[in-house]
């Protein structure tokens, strides 16, 4: 759930009809949840961010200038490596544009009577983490092992294997689909973490029972990516935990 505050300012006095509304929007790339951060000035207080990594926050305000800063950044976020990148307002067509400065962490709102405006700060991690190239990719599935306890113990091996398949990358190279990587597997969308790995999920199953498996991704460089592949079923009083390792390399 979004976190709007709404703040009445004025000397105890409701605000005329005209007056308009100034709303700060807080981002975060990757997504990041169940962080905070605090704004002074107008709008002002400590948000949190939900499950989509975003929060916001605003204030009625008189029409006029205002001017709301980002005074906290959860220390969290920072040690993620997070950091204000851009601050951007979206009354562009106003006769007074609202307008934001990373440098000194701050948007100024002009606002005109009955006009509501919003200004985006933007948190994205900073670290160089790496984009793949998109195209086709050769998928190299190296030894596994399926290890199930319970009423019987089983240990079974799972052979390696080659498949291939593509990579489709989104602009900010934060999403990546990969498409056709097995015959028995439908995409899967790896989203970038703030360590600069890459996490993901597909449905499947094992001998008939339904699982889903959860893939990790290192991307090494822009034709290589490494990783590994896990999954946890039970059924019937047996647990059995599916885990191998792979490799992509870029085709062309």
């Amino acid at each position: 759930v979004v976190a709007v505050v709404s703040i009445l300012v004025g000397n105890g006095v409701a605000l005329a009809e005209s007056a308009g509304t100034a709303v700060v929007r807080v981002t975060t790339t990757p997504v990041y949840a169940d962080a905070n951060v605090r704004f002074t000035g107008t709008p002002a207080g400590q948000i949190r961010l939900d499950a989509n990594g975003i929060a916001t926050i605003s204030a009625q305000v008189d029409s006029g200038q205002h001017l709301s800063a980002l005074g906290l950044i959860d220390p969290v976020l920072v040690s993620a490596g997070y950091q204000l990148t851009e601050v951007s307002c979206d009354d562009l067509g106003s006769a007074r544009r609202s307008t934001g400065n990373p440098q000194t962490s701050n948007a100024t709102f002009e606002i005109e009577d009955g006009e509501t405006v919003t200004c985006t700060f933007s948190l994205q991690v900073t670290l160089a983490c790496k984009c793949p190239r998109e195209g086709r990719w050769d998928v190299v599935n190296k030894s596994g092992r399926m290890a199930c306890t319970g009423a019987v113990s089983i240990n079974q091996p799972l052979k390696a294997s080659r498949s291939n398949g593509s990579l489709d990358v989104n602009d900010r190279c934060d999403t990546i689909v990969a498409k056709g990587m097995s015959d028995d597997e439908a995409d899967i969308t790896m989203a970038l973490q703030s360590d600069c790995s890459w996490k993901g999920a597909v449905g499947g199953e094992q001998d008939g029972i339904p699982m889903t498996i959860n893939f990790r991704w290192n991307v090494e460089n822009k034709k290589r990516i490494t990783g590994d592949l896990d999954s946890t079923i039970s059924q019937e009083g047996m647990t059995c935990r599916m885990t191998r390792a792979f490799e992509l390399d870029f085709e062309g």
